[in-house]
């Protein structure tokens, strides 16, 4: 006798087209965390393919640009010397300080930009202290208070005077060979400064440096290449360098940037083609409400 045992129905997903995540389509057995992990590699590998494709592109770019630059320096502009300038009369500044009464230390740390100066006038002392800090011969080889890459010292030093004792307002030149100040006759030069539309600050100081850079005595020593790398870190150098001397003295400046160069150097008598002014740097004593900033 058979007895009439009720024999479970095995469903196949397969064949029903359902999924049971135990095997793949077509009868395959494939349990979910191989699944899982063939699907984590497959997105790790698209992933690793793309950031090396977006990198060879990257190098690609920068071969193509470097090849520019190099092919932009090897036609690099030639520049000229600027003229010899005539000067009226020569003002002897005295001997600068070789030591002060802050360390470099302090004045690093008390380094402020200040945009507020007193009336009170700036001394020659004072003077030629801060242009000996910026320009001034420190040895008997000619180096100067700055670096200057292949000692091209391409930098010249206008000075603005408005307000200082023992010299007359007008427009100079600084001579760091000598440590003198050339008249270059323009007596109205302060207000010919204001026309070119620099800064209030610019406008208001008892001096104002005026720091113009050759390109050809850059050039001289860098034949075929751009100078203007160079010319502006050397420029920064001068700038800290006046920075810390001014703070020394416990006086106010500030190195400005914005202004029309070529206006400046046409108001100024300067000729732009054949040197740019890159900084004013205005200074004097502090006012009683000068503004800081970092």
């Amino acid at each position: 006798m058979i007895n009439n045992i009720p024999q479970t129905e095995t469903k196949s997903c397969c064949a029903s087209g359902e999924s049971c995540g135990q095997c793949m389509k077509g009868g395959f057995p494939l349990k979910k965390e191989i699944l899982s992990f063939i699907t984590l590699f497959l997105v790790g590998a698209v992933t690793v393919l793309s950031v090396l494709l977006i990198n060879e592109k990257r190098e690609n770019a920068l071969i193509f640009n470097t090849e520019e630059i190099d092919d932009k320096q090897d036609v690099a502009m030639v520049y000229d010397m600027p003229a010899l300038k005539t000067i009226s009369d020569v003002v002897k500044l005295p001997d600068p300080k070789l030591k002060g009464t802050m360390s470099v230390e302090e004045a690093i740390q008390s380094r402020r930009s200040r945009r507020l100066y007193s009336d009170k006038p700036v001394t020659l002392a004072e003077l030629s202290q801060v242009l000996w800090s910026a320009q001034g011969i420190t040895n008997e080889k000619g180096y100067r208070a700055a670096p200057s890459a292949k000692s091209a010292y391409p930098y010249s030093l206008y000075v603005v005077i408005r307000n200082a004792q023992g010299i007359e307002n007008g427009l100079y030149l600084y001579d760091p060979t000598t440590n003198t100040l050339g008249n270059l006759g323009l007596a109205n030069a302060e207000a010919l400064l204001i026309e070119a539309g620099v800064q209030d600050n610019s406008q208001k100081a008892p001096v104002v440096i005026v720091m113009t850079a050759a390109m050809a005595k850059m050039q001289a020593v860098f034949p075929g290449a751009d100078p203007h790398k160079n010319i502006y870190l050397e420029g920064g150098h001068i700038g800290q360098n006046v920075y810390l001397e001014v703070e020394s003295l416990g006086m106010a400046t500030v190195v400005s940037g914005g202004f029309n160069p070529i206006a400046v150097a046409k108001a100024l008598r300067i000729d732009p083609v054949t040197e740019e002014v890159v900084y004013l740097i205005p200074f004097g004593h502090i006012g009683e409400e000068a503004q800081t900033a970092e």
